[in-house]
């Protein structure tokens, strides 16, 4: 059995050393690919994976690379971080294929539980969604 690959795309590292301390008990394996090649080859190794997209350094090749991963790797699921409140750039992240989006007001700390969620569905399945729950308040989509 594979563990879930998490992909995190950013400049920064902020989002990884979060997701690092999070994911070691749940056995994640992290990834850090500087360059969209680097993201989309090691998506093809298959596997449950998750890609982080932190958008708001380069946000043509940011939103390039999330619609080239929605397109190759529909399996893959995405979650698109912002920096600041952009109502305009998370409807374009949702038009490109995002499974999540995260932006203020929304806290950064929702990201780990919106990824155990995804990650783990024995989880999600057991567990009643309360109201505040970053995950239930996810839009419905018709798979």
């Amino acid at each position: 059995m594979r563990f879930p690959q998490i992909l995190i795309y950013e400049n920064d590292g902020r989002i990884a050393e979060l997701l690092r301390r999070a994911g070691q008990p749940r056995q994640w394996s992290l990834r850090e690919p500087r360059q969209p090649d680097s993201c989309l080859r090691l998506l093809q190794r298959g596997g449950p994976s998750v890609m982080v997209l932190k958008v708001g350094t380069d946000v043509l090749q940011e939103l390039t690379l999330l619609e080239r991963v929605a397109w190759l790797f529909p399996d893959t699921m995405t979650l698109v971080v912002g920096e600041s409140a952009d109502p305009a750039l998370a409807g374009l992240a949702w038009d490109l294929g995002a499974t999540v989006v995260l932006f203020p007001p929304q806290p950064r700390h929702y990201l780990i539980e919106i990824l155990g969620r995804l990650l783990e569905p024995s989880l999600a399945s057991s567990a009643p969604l309360e109201q505040d729950d970053p995950v239930s308040q996810l839009p419905e989509t018709d798979c």
